[in-house]
């Protein structure tokens, strides 16, 4: 987590896990997250996801074998929540999704959901201290 002067913070969010499928091969996921000043009820103001560096894992998922372009395109556009509070992940209702790939939009949006409730989580510690 880094603060920027304007307020500002970038956060990245390393997800590690495995393919469903393929003996379930290790992959390496990194979310990128800026939110807005705490002032302004730390809006999202930018999300990415992309394979974490030197990651091969995620060229083993089975979405990304049938069709890999289609597959990243998805997750490079999904950015849930953008716009709007990070309190807004507290209410949040997503569906359950325990697959450690990034294959179905139901697992992209439960893996956002862990991303931002974590950084909920870590900021509202911070608070505390």
């Amino acid at each position: 987590m880094q603060a920027n002067q304007d307020g500002s913070l970038d956060i990245v969010f390393r997800y590690e896990g495995t393919t469903c499928t393929n003996m379930g091969r290790a992959l390496v996921f990194d979310y990128h997250v800026r939110l807005g000043p705490r002032a302004e009820g730390y809006p999202i103001w930018n999300q990415r996801c992309v394979p974490g560096a030197g990651d091969t894992g995620h060229t083993a998922m089975c979405q990304y074998l049938e069709n890999p372009v289609d597959l990243m395109t998805a997750i490079d556009r999904e950015k849930p929540l953008h716009g709007e509070s990070l309190n807004a992940v507290v209410s949040w209702r997503r569906k359950p999704s325990a697959a450690g790939c990034h294959c179905e939009p139901s697992s992209r949006e439960h893996k956002w959901g862990l991303v931002l409730e974590t950084i909920h989580y870590a900021l509202a510690q911070k608070e505390l201290n």
